[in-house]
C-alpha cells in the first residue's frame, strides 16, 4: 500500500508551567520544556529539547524558531499542554460578544487582560477573579483555586461554596469540564487554578502567548488554530509549506514512552513529538484529526465555536 504524504516536517511540544517566578537555573520539574522532531528527506531525523526559566523566554524562542521553520517551508505541529478553550456558553456568561466566535473574543480578552512579566509575575488570579465577578451570578465561581492570602470574595481558594454545573448570570448555565475533558481521564477542569493538576492556571496564561504567536505578521498566513480555524479534517495541512498549526494535546498519552532517568517534563515532550512521528509513518495520525466518534451536531458546534479538543480523545 503506498504511503500518503506526510502531514508535518516539524513537531513541537511544549510543557507549560503557570509558575510566579523563575524557574531554577538548573534543569527542574514542573517547568517550561520543549521538544522537536525535526524530519529530513535524504537526512536522518533531529530531535532536541529545551529548557527555560520562564515563559517570555520560551515564547520569545518559539517566535525565532517558528520563523525560521516558515521561512524553510516546512509545516509545523505545534502542540501545548493546556486547554484552548472553557465549556459552551462561557464566553456570553463573561459578558463577551463581539459578533465573533466565542472562543475567539474570549482569546481576545484574555490577551489583552493578561499580564505576565519577563520575571513569571502575572495577574492571572486577578484576572480569574474580575471574570468571576463579572459572570454576576450569587456563589463566587466558576474558577476557583488561589494561595489562601488572596482569596477574596471574587475568588475562592476552593470550591465548597458551590457546585457545578455552575449557574452564571442571565440563567446560563456552566459544566465543570468541556466535552473533551469529560472523555479523558486524568484531566483537570480549566477552571482548576492552583494546587496539583491546575491546568486552569497554565491556560490563563498560555492562551495569549498561542494568540500573539498566531498573528505574528511573519506568521499569521499560513497560521491556524486546530480545530476552531480548520474544523475536524484529516488535513489540516496544505501539501506543501511553509504552514503552522498549533494544536492542544495531553502528555499523558505518552506516559508509557517515557525515558528513565530523566525530568518527566523534559521526557514528556521528547517522548510527545516521537509519538507523532510514529503515528506519521504509519499513516495513523490524520484520523486523530478528524472528527470524533459519539458526538451530537450540537456537541459538535460546541467545540468548535468555543470548548476546542484535545488532540487523541477518542
Amino acid at each position: 500500500m503506498a504511503m500518503n504524504p506526510r502531514l508535518f516536517d516539524v513537531y513541537l511540544a511544549i510543557d507549560w508551567s503557570a509558575r510566579s517566578k523563575p524557574s531554577p537555573a538548573r534543569p527542574f520539574r514542573d517547568s517550561v520544556w520543549v521538544g522537536e522532531y525535526v524530519v529530513h528527506d535524504s537526512e536522518p531525523a533531529e530531535t532536541h529539547d529545551w529548557y527555560f526559566r520562564t515563559r517570555h523566554a520560551c515564547e520569545f524562542f518559539l517566535r525565532e524558531r517558528l520563523i525560521q521553520h516558515g521561512a524553510k517551508g516546512r509545516r509545523v505541529f505545534v502542540g501545548f499542554d493546556f486547554a484552548f478553550g472553557y465549556p459552551a456558553g462561557s464566553a456570553a456568561a463573561f459578558g463577551l460578544d463581539g459578533g465573533a466566535p466565542p472562543w475567539r473574543v474570549l482569546w481576545e480578552e484574555l490577551a489583552e487582560r493578561i499580564e505576565d512579566g519577563p520575571d513569571n509575575k502575572n495577574n492571572r488570579f486577578q484576572v480569574a477573579a474580575a471574570l468571576n465577578t463579572r459572570c454576576g451570578a450569587i456563589a463566587t465561581g466558576p474558577f476557583w483555586g488561589c494561595p489562601v492570602n488572596i482569596v477574596s470574595p471574587s475568588l475562592r481558594s476552593n470550591k465548597q461554596e458551590f457546585a457545578y454545573p455552575y449557574s452564571a448570570s442571565a440563567g446560563l448555565i456552566l459544566a465543570e469540564k468541556r466535552i473533551t475533558e469529560g472523555r479523558q481521564r486524568g484531566v483537570q477542569p480549566t477552571w482548576k487554578l492552583f494546587g496539583n493538576g491546575s491546568v486552569g492556571g497554565q491556560t490563563l496564561l498560555g492562551i495569549p502567548v498561542v494568540h500573539r504567536l498566531r498573528h505574528l505578521p511573519e506568521l499569521s498566513d499560513f497560521s491556524r488554530i486546530v480545530p476552531f480555524e480548520t474544523g475536524f479534517t484529516r488535513t489540516p495541512t496544505p501539501e506543501r509549506g511553509p504552514w503552522i498549526t498549533y494544536v492542544e494535546i495531553y502528555s499523558g498519552v505518552v506516559n508509557d514512552w517515557l525515558e528513565d532517568g530523566m525530568i518527566r517534563d523534559r521526557a514528556q515532550v521528547r517522548a510527545y513529538v516521537h509519538w507523532l512521528a510514529r503515528l506519521e509513518a504509519t499513516n495513523d495520525l490524520a484520523r486523530l484529526f478528524d472528527r470524533p466518534d459519539g458526538l451530537t451536531e450540537a456537541q459538535a458546534e460546541a467545540i468548535l465555536r468555543e470548548e476546542g479538543w484535545i488532540l487523541g480523545v477518542k
